[in-house]
């Protein structure tokens, strides 16, 4: 019954002192920093996006302006999205990783302000040709 006692005591202290330990650990941040934004704001201008997107995710073109995205598609359609693609918009799941993907969503769900881009500039018209024949 003694030995049963103490080993009852010894299991009840390791489990206290694990119990203690797992307290004390600092909690991983869930929330997305500026270096995520930051890191996603390159992947975007060195993969391509703005080809198709626009500079910064502005004007759009090709495919859709991502100014306001966030309002469009919660985080999980975002990286979906990016992952295997849909519409005309090619997958990226073979030269992205689920982080470079998840700092790429970070950066698209950052995009708060609305910037209007102005239409393209019309060509100046051609100056007019002379129809007068007359040499003097």
């Amino acid at each position: 019954m003694r030995a049963f006692l103490q080993s009852a005591i010894i299991c009840a202290a390791v489990g206290c002192a694990i119990v203690g330990l797992t307290i004390l650990q600092p909690l991983p941040s869930v929330a997305a920093d500026s270096n995520a934004k930051q890191r996603g704001a390159e992947l975007f201008a060195q993969h391509g996006c703005a080809h198709c997107h626009g500079p910064a995710g502005v004007g759009g073109g090709r495919g859709p302006d991502l100014q306001l995205v966030r309002k469009r598609m919660n985080k999980g359609q975002i990286a979906h999205q990016i992952h295997d693609g849909g519409m005309s918009m090619p997958a990226f799941a073979s030269s992205l990783t689920d982080p470079e993907i998840e700092d790429l969503v970070a950066y698209l769900r950052a995009k708060r302000k609305f910037v209007r881009v102005p239409a393209a500039p019309h060509p100046a018209p051609p100056p007019p040709t002379s129809t007068d024949s007359d040499p003097n």
